[in-house]
C-alpha cells in the first residue's frame, strides 16, 4: 500500500509545525536524555508514516557528534559519592569490573579519568601531500607547521616522483627544527619522525636558553659595529637559527600541553603558564631578529668602509637595553609586579634617548646614516619587547591567587 501523500500547503505548515517540536524535544534531550529517546522514535515514526520531509536529520546528527551527557549524582552508603559511566565509553576502552582507573581534578575544575595509565608515547601521524608544482617555500611551511602542531611522524607524498630540491628542502627541516629526523625516503615519499623528548627539553629550559643566547648576539653585534669584525657579525647571524630552533621547540610544547594535560604535569607547567612562556619566547626571538639585522648592517657598513658616529652612545644605549631584557626575564620567572612598573617606566625613558639619539645626530642620506639609523632602531625595539616581556610578567603574577606575589 502505497504511503499517503499530503498537499504541498498542508506538508509545509506540518513541517514548521514538527520543526518546532523538535527544537523543544531537543531541549529536553539535553536535560533528559534516556527518556526522551523514546520519544524521538516516536517523532521519526510519524514523520515517515505521513511522508514529511526528514527535518529530524540535522538532530540525529548533532546527536552523534555531542559528547555531553548529563548524569546525576548518587549516593552510597553514609558519605560515598558515585557516578555511572557511559557504556559506549566503557566498550570502547575495554573497561572490566576490577579495572583501575586514573582520576585527576584539573586546574580548571573538571576531572580527568584516564583508562590507560602506563600510556606510552602515543604516534600522532601527518600525511602532507605535494602537487607537481609546489614550491620548496611552500613546502617549508606546511612542514614548520605540522611540527608546530606536534605530530611526532611527518610524511611527505607525492603522487608523482618527488623533485629533488623538495626532498633538500624536508631534510634541511631537520637541521632548522629540534628533534624530526629522516627515517625513511622513497622516490615519492619521505618520512620525518620526531625524537625530541618535551621532558628532557621543557618550554621553561627553552626560553632560559633563548635568552642567554640572544643576550650574547646583541653585545657582540655592536662590538661587531665598534671593531668592523665582519667574522664577528656573521658569527651573530648563524646563532640566529639556534634562537629560531628554541622557539619553535617552545611553541611545539605549548600546542602538546593543550592536547595532552598529562604532558603538563610531567613538565611541571600548566596552560597558563605555558602560553605566558610562549609569549616570552616570540619576544626573544624578536629580539634575536634585531641582533641579526644589526650585524647585517654592520656588514653593510664593513663593506662600504663607511664609519658611524656616536658609537658611544649607541653601545651605552645597547648596554641598558640588554640590561632591562635581563631584569624583565627576572622580574618574570620571580613575578615581581613592582620590578616589572619600575622597568616599564625605564623603558619609556630608554626609547626616548634613541629617538633624540637619532633625531639629533641627522646625517646626509648615505650609507653610514642608514645603517646608524636601523642600529638604533632595532636597539630601541630591543627595549620595547624586554618591556613587553615586562608586562607578561606582570599578566602572570596577577594570576597567582594561592601565593602572594612578590613585589605587593
Amino acid at each position: 500500500m502505497p504511503l499517503p501523500v499530503l498537499p504541498h500547503f498542508i506538508e509545509q505548515a506540518t513541517s514548521i509545525i514538527f520543526l518546532k517540536i523538535r527544537t523543544m524535544l531537543f531541549l529536553i534531550y539535553v536535560l533528559e536524555i534516556e527518556y526522551i529517546r523514546t520519544y524521538l522514535c516516536m517523532f521519526e515514526y510519524i514523520q515517515h508514516i505521513l511522508y514529511i520531509p526528514n527535518i529530524l536529520i540535522p538532530l540525529k546528527k548533532m546527536d552523534q557528534v555531542m559528547e555531553l551527557e548529563i548524569r546525576r549524582i548518587q549516593k552510597t552508603g553514609a558519605s560515598t559519592m558515585t557516578i555511572s559511566l557511559p557504556k559506549d565509553w566503557i566498550r570502547s576502552n575495554s573497561i572490566k569490573p576490577g579495572d583501575s582507573l586514573a582520576i585527576r581534578v584539573l586546574a580548571d575544575g573538571t576531572i580527568s579519568i584516564d583508562p590507560k595509565m602506563d600510556r606510552t608515547k602515543i604516534e600522532s601521524r601527518k600525511v602532507i601531500w605535494v602537487e607537481a608544482d609546489e614550491s620548496k617555500e611552500h613546502l617549508t611551511r606546511k612542514l614548520i607547521g605540522a611540527y608546530l602542531a606536534g605530530y611526532n611522524i611527518i610524511e611527505v607524498r607525492s603522487k608523482e616522483r618527488l623533485d629533488l630540491e623538495l626532498k633538500h628542502a624536508v631534510k634541511e627541516i631537520s637541521r632548522m627544527v629540534i628533534g624530526p629526523e629522516v627515517i625513511e625516503e622513497t622516490s615519492n615519499t619521505v618520512v620525518m619522525h620526531d625524537l625530541s623528548d618535551p621532558v628532557e627539553l621543557p618550554q621553561e629550559k627553552c626560553v632560559r636558553r633563548m635568552h642567554l643566547i640572544v643576550g650574547s648576539m646583541h653585545k657582540d653585534a655592536i662590538m661587531a659595529l665598534r671593531e668592523s669584525d665582519s667574522a664577528l657579525a656573521e658569527d651573530v647571524i648563524d646563532r640566529d637559527a639556534d634562537v629560531d630552533r628554541l622557539y619553535w621547540m617552545a611553541v611545539k610544547q605549548y600546542n602538546m600541553i593543550l592536547k595532552d594535560r598529562k604532558l603538563s604535569e610531567k613538565i611541571g607547567v600548566d596552560i597558563f603558564e605555558g602560553m605566558n612562556l610562549m609569549l616570552v619566547a616570540r619576544g626573544i626571538e624578536r629580539i634575536g631578529d634585531h641582533a641579526e639585522k644589526i650585524a647585517n648592517n654592520t656588514i653593510i657598513a664593513i663593506n662600504a668602509k663607511v664609519s658611524i658616529s656616536n658609537q658611544d652612545e649607541i653601545g651605552k644605549l645597547s648596554d641598558s637595553a640588554i640590561t632591562l631584557l635581563e631584569k624583565a626575564m627576572e622580574a618574570f620567572f620571580l613575578k615581581d609586579i613592582d620590578a616589572a612598573n619600575r622597568l616599564i617606566d625605564q623603558g619609556t625613558e630608554l626609547v626616548q634617548r634613541g629617538q633624540d639619539l637619532n633625531t639629533n645626530t641627522r646625517m646626509p642620506a648615505n650609507v653610514a646614516a642608514m645603517v646608524k639609523t636601523f642600529v638604533i632602531d632595532s636597539i630601541n625595539r630591543t627595549t620595547m619587547l624586554a618591556m613587553d616581556i615586562a608586562e607578561i610578567a606582570i599578566n602572570a603574577a596577577m594570576r597567582l591567587d594561592d601565593e602572594e606575589p612578590r613585589g605587593s
